[in-house]
């Protein structure tokens, strides 16, 4: 097989240079040894009196090549041997992403499968939206996205902070440093980015939006044409959307999948002999991945603690409302590796800020209620009775309760168990962090 690859290569060449040696460009030499689809990525390469270099072959193997020159116009078969080898040694894509900071990557697979397979439909420039609440996982599955299929994006990989930064800044800073784009003096901010899409590098190309908050404001300005179908979107977001923009919504870890993550971190000689308990901490934190990873990191740390003690600490924390401000869910900023920034408290903030005083009233409420699915008519029952002894004259008005309701659903800070008998439930944490809040208001228990 090697030796009748050898001797095609060379045959194709000579031909092309016997027939007419004058007329052959080196563009077609090159043409000619890349049409034959049996020559794999080159391994590496050297030349001097001939040209060698090893090729991956079609049946697995490598081949020694050398190209010696036969009297023949030596430096144009040089020169298309060269532009071979270049044109088949991998290229750098430009991309800032940040990198992953996970111990191991567990589960997502069909999440990862189905955001690819979003990305991939259609004609036009494709949205696709990862929601979920905070601490989910979602800007680290956008990172193991772009770690697994960044060889389709040859034409970049751009990440962008959607909270933090402005995107069009961010787009045209990008377009300047990762490609050597040259934007015309005098344009303003949108004027520059349309001029960034119109003359990007060919391929395709991927826009990671992290942590979108508000998309007409902040994204819908800045995006690519419509019709630029070769431009990807990603959206990590805390919020729900709908059509046309596909959305991906990640849940927490399964029960499995949570005890491995925690077993990754701490050691599996140390779950092992507390695997029960490894366990129950695994259910506390109701398997959220950022929950995991802050108690595991710090676990490994605090070698002389016990699995046992700290979930009774975190237990007995939760008595007094304050388990979501223990230092197992704060991120240790001098050692944190993890690619969430926050802890679970300063997470949680994040969606907290954008909640109207309603809908923060109502998470605070619902708080109050056991661990457990919360009919409506109870949360609204509770209300009504928290009007009617409140100083003043508060009056319940059944449609700002239930907008208050949607905005905390919106955010994913409240999920929906059963839609037809109207039942609830707060996620252990998001509860915890909203009982942390009840200092600021008197209990409508009492």
């Amino acid at each position: 097989m090697a030796d009748e690859l050898v001797q095609k290569l060379k045959q194709l060449i000579e031909e092309d240079l016997q027939t007419a040696p004058e007329e052959a460009s080196i563009e077609q030499l090159v043409e000619h040894l890349q049409q034959d689809k049996r020559f794999g990525q080159v391994i590496q390469s050297n030349s001097g009196n001939a040209i060698g270099f090893q090729a991956l072959v079609e049946d697995g193997g490598v081949v020694n090549m050398g190209i010696h020159l036969h009297g023949l116009d030596e430096e144009k078969l040089t020169k298309a041997l060269q532009l071979f080898l270049k044109s088949l040694q991998p290229k750098e894509i430009p991309n800032n992403v940040p990198r992953s900071g996970v111990a191991k990557f567990i589960g997502r697979e069909p999440e990862l499968e189905r955001l690819h397979t979003q990305l991939q439909q259609g004609n036009l420039v494709s949205i696709s939206a990862v929601e979920g609440m905070g601490g989910v996982g979602k800007t680290e599955l956008a990172i193991q996205y772009t770690q697994r299929y960044a060889d389709i994006y040859t034409g970049g990989i751009a990440w962008l902070f959607a909270r933090e930064f402005n995107l069009g800044t961010q787009v045209v800073g990008f377009a300047q440093s990762q490609l050597n784009l040259k934007i015309p003096e005098g344009l303003e901010l949108p004027d520059q980015v349309a001029f960034c899409w119109r003359n990007w590098g060919e391929g395709e190309v991927l826009l990671v939006l992290d942590d979108v908050i508000n998309y007409s404001r902040d994204v819908e300005p800045y995006l690519p044409p419509p019709a630029s179908n070769r431009f990807k979107v990603v959206m990590t977001t805390r919020l729900t959307f709908g059509p046309p923009i596909q959305s991906l919504s990640l849940d927490v870890l399964s029960p499995e999948q949570s005890l491995e993550l925690l077993t990754v971190l701490v050691g599996e000689a140390r779950v092992q002999p507390e695997l029960e308990i490894a366990q129950s901490l695994c259910a506390w934190l109701e398997h959220l991945p950022l929950g995991i990873e802050l108690v595991g990191r710090y676990l490994l740390k605090r070698t002389d603690l016990s699995l046992a003690t700290l979930l009774f600490r975190l237990q007995e924390k939760a008595k007094k409302r304050q388990a979501i401000k223990h230092d197992a869910l704060k991120r240790d900023e001098a050692t944190a590796t993890s690619t969430a920034r926050r802890g679970a408290e300063a997470a949680f903030e994040l969606s907290w800020e954008e909640l109207d005083a309603p809908s923060q009233h109502l998470g605070k409420l619902l708080s109050l209620f056991a661990p457990a699915p919360i009919p409506w008519y109870l949360a609204e029952t509770v209300e009504q009775k928290y009007c009617e002894n409140s100083e003043g004259t508060q009056e319940f008005d059944i449609e700002v309760f239930e907008n208050a309701r949607f905005k905390l659903l919106e955010l994913h800070l409240l999920q929906l168990s059963q839609q037809e008998e109207q039942i609830y439930r707060l996620h252990s944490l998001i509860r915890e962090f909203f009982r942390s809040k009840l200092k600021e208001e008197v209990d409508v228990a009492t």
